[in-house]
């Protein structure tokens, strides 16, 4: 399918895979029909800008395209742990948290189409971001068939951000770290408690001793308990 959208709009689209390792001249030799350009458009419009053209199904397909690639990435490259220990890596490899991180690196709030009210509101600004990268991962996978050019600029993050949850005790599962830290110490447990959703995430407040360590969202009460726990390890490590 030959793209149809703004030359502009084309050229900033071009600009961003490149940055991503992802050359123009090679993309366009994918198929016969030329390279997908507008589905490329459609990953990076939000749902609060068109109710029609956004990428809602991409990052729905996005999903599985992430957890297919990351499935693959920790099978070959730590093919000798548990599957236990595969899935708690993958578990954060695959969250918001990541995926926000990841494409901040290359700016993406720049190229996501959004409404006003949507850019200016910070707090869902990670939840979208992730999301865009989700739905940019289908658009790419559908365009060329291949997941070679999802992982080409996936699998060094995933090995950076891998080898950082490796260093930490309870392989990434802060929930667990922090209840070891905390028991091992002062012989007791933390609190979680639930607090008012923000933007449709759930919001998780971690207590101990009658104070507040950390505050986590999510789109899960897991991982936003697990983000929580995070920020109240790395304070309490500190006592």
């Amino acid at each position: 399918m030959t793209s149809t959208i703004d030359p502009r709009r084309q050229r900033e689209l071009v600009r961003l895979l490149e940055r991503m390792g992802l050359e123009q001249s090679t993309l366009e030799r994918v198929n016969s029909a030329g390279f997908d350009w507008l589905l490329i458009d459609q990953a990076l419009v939000h749902p609060s800008f068109s109710n029609v053209y956004n990428n809602d199904q991409l990052e729905f397909v996005g999903d599985s395209v992430l957890r297919l690639s990351v499935s693959l990435f920790l099978k070959e490259q730590y093919g000798d742990r548990k599957v236990g220990d595969l899935a708690a890596l993958r578990s954060h490899l695959v969250s918001d948290k990541t995926l926000a991180e990841i494409a901040s690196i290359y700016e993406l709030q720049k190229y996501v189409v959004v409404s006003n009210a949507a850019r200016n509101d910070s707090q869902a600004l990670r939840s979208l971001l992730a999301d865009a990268l989700e739905a940019l991962m289908a658009a790419i996978y559908i365009a060329t068939c291949d997941l070679a050019y999802i992982r080409k600029w996936l699998d060094p993050h995933m090995l950076r951000f891998s080898e950082s949850l490796l260093a930490i005790p309870a392989l990434g599962n802060y929930k667990v770290a922090l209840q070891e830290l905390t028991q091992g110490r002062w012989k007791r447990l933390p609190e979680y408690r639930n607090v008012d959703a923000v933007n449709s995430l759930f919001c998780v407040e971690v207590w101990f001793d009658d104070r507040c360590w950390g505050k986590g969202q999510g789109k899960s009460i897991k991982a936003a308990q697990q983000e929580a726990a995070a920020i109240a390890l790395k304070q309490m490590s500190q006592l």
